[in-house]
């Protein structure tokens, strides 16, 4: 018994260090995208782009619902016969269809550009994120603030990444 009690201790000992080496402390820090999209230069022009895009997609919208209504004051003419009647509903049904289908094609395509230049923008910022996080010791950068209840004014690194995606040329 008394072997086995040694052992044990021996063994405890012998642990004692591997378990305090890999419990080290962990940092973690906290980036604000929509912060840097909305405040650093690289994504205030990538806002600028997708703005102008959204005009054009509005302004083809318009135009189809201008059709529309230009269908819907035809078919309120008085003389008109049965066959013209009908002719003027499938025509209006047809541009219905097709607006109906351009609104949804216009918002699909601006919501996909709208993900293709946060990533572009995040994806310059991620070397900045990288660099800081090796600087500062930080075994995790969190970067989505649906999630986080609290963050330390020490851990969020927003402002410097801003500041730096802002140097870069």
């Amino acid at each position: 018994m008394k072997r086995f009690s040694l052992c044990l201790w021996l063994c405890a000992v012998l642990l004692l260090p591997a378990v305090s080496a890999s419990a080290q402390p962990s940092k973690v820090g906290f980036v604000n995208p929509q912060r840097i999209i909305n405040e650093s230069r690289i994504g205030k022009i990538a806002q600028e782009d997708l703005a102008g895009l959204g005009k054009e997609k509005d302004r083809r919208v318009r135009g189809a619902l201008d059709k529309v209504n230009k269908l819907q004051e035809g078919l309120k003419e008085d003389a008109l016969s049965v066959s013209e009647q009908q002719s003027r509903e499938n025509e209006l049904r047809l541009a219905v269809r097709g607006y109906e289908q351009l609104v949804q094609n216009s918002n699909q395509e601006i919501q996909d550009e709208e993900r293709r230049l946060i990533r572009f923008v995040m994806r310059r910022a991620d070397s900045i994120l990288r660099e800081i996080a090796r600087e500062q010791g930080f075994t995790m950068i969190l970067t989505d603030p649906e999630i986080i209840g609290y963050v330390d004014g020490n851990m969020d690194i927003t402002d410097r990444v801003i500041r730096e995606l802002n140097s870069m040329k």
